[in-house]
């Protein structure tokens, strides 16, 4: 009967937390921030942990995948998505205000140097307060780093450029932030430390 049981398969699962909307495991550290990684290097690094883990005595990681640490701005809404991780519209939601953030801070538009502010600030804090996501200090990036090579990380603030109405502005934040959470979900992994399941200060 036990040689039924596929034990590496069950190794692999124990560090998943969510395989759908976002992919969550565990890393291997207590506390600090979390990685991102491209899907394909997860896979090798979930190999190795497996391969790890079968050594007796100690289980030693002998390497790590390659990855960005999800810290200042994106610290804040990795939280954000990781608490609301079964529930992808509220994800989606939470990525399109960190994109909102993101306009605000870093965009170049004739709305963004209007009177037109105002109401993008009063959406921001709306969503803010029916989500209850909080940035803490000063932070200047919010919506994740994806790689490069993707071609999409700075589209958004590209094609702010010649908007010129509100109703314009929040389609392009709505088609861009959901482009960026769809490769998310598709092309990526996000490791946790072991504190981010305890209650959030």
């Amino acid at each position: 009967m036990a040689e039924l049981i596929d034990l590496t398969e069950r190794k692999k699962a124990a560090t998943l937390i969510t395989a759908r909307p976002v992919e969550f495991r565990w890393g291997e550290w207590a506390s600090g921030t979390a990685w991102l990684c491209a899907r394909k290097e997860s896979e090798k690094f979930e190999a190795h942990r497996i391969e790890a883990r079968r050594l007796s005595g100690h289980a030693h990681i002998q390497w790590l995948p390659n990855h960005v640490k999800l810290d200042g701005g994106s610290h804040y809404t990795v939280r954000a998505l990781f608490r609301y991780r079964n529930d992808e519209g509220a994800m989606r939601r939470i990525y399109r205000l960190a994109g909102m953030m993101e306009c605000v801070t870093r965009g170049v538009s004739p709305v963004l140097r209007s009177d037109l502010l105002r109401r993008i600030y009063d959406a921001i804090l709306e969503e803010r307060q029916a989500l209850q996501v909080v940035w803490r200090g000063s932070v200047d990036r919010f919506l994740l780093p994806l790689y490069l090579h993707h071609g999409i990380v700075e589209r958004l603030l590209a094609r702010l450029v010649p908007v010129e109405s509100l109703k314009e502005l929040f389609a392009v934040i709505d088609q861009e932030t959901a482009a960026q959470f769809n490769l998310l979900a598709a092309d990526y992994v996000i490791y946790v430390p072991m504190a981010f399941g305890l209650p959030e200060q």
